[in-house]
């Protein structure tokens, strides 16, 4: 798939409004024959590493493995932390379950003692 189709598909693809804005900048850098590197930089929305990989990829002339290996980089990274989710929400939970807990006990001892108060006074 030629570049330039990639990166209208890309941009056709995304969800969001200022990514697909910069994707198709790009776009346009490239069909105007700059590098997708310099391109890239220009948009100011990659890491440099991604930004590497892409020097990489050109250079070599394998831009496609090297976007996969930042595509297999990053799911692997979006995979960690969906696994790490539980534990680092569970002392939220925690929290709230022990303030729910000690609101019902509330709601059940705090007339308990009123009517202790109430039967101490006749």
């Amino acid at each position: 798939m030629p570049i330039i189709q990639a990166l209208t598909n890309v941009a056709e693809t995304v969800d969001n409004a200022y990514i697909s804005d910069k994707v198709e900048k790009m776009r346009d850098g490239v069909e105007r024959g700059e590098s997708i590197l310099r391109t890239s930089i220009s948009a100011g929305v990659f890491t440099p590493v991604v930004l590497q990989m892409i020097a990489v990829g050109e250079e070599s002339g394998a831009l496609d493995d090297m976007m996969k290996e930042v595509s297999d980089m990053y799911q692997s990274e979006v995979e960690y932390e969906l696994k790490t989710l539980a534990q680092q929400i569970e002392p939220i939970l925690i929290v709230a379950l022990g303030i729910m807990v000690l609101i019902l006990a509330l709601g059940i001892f705090l007339p308990l003692w009123d009517l202790g108060k109430v039967a101490l006074r006749k």
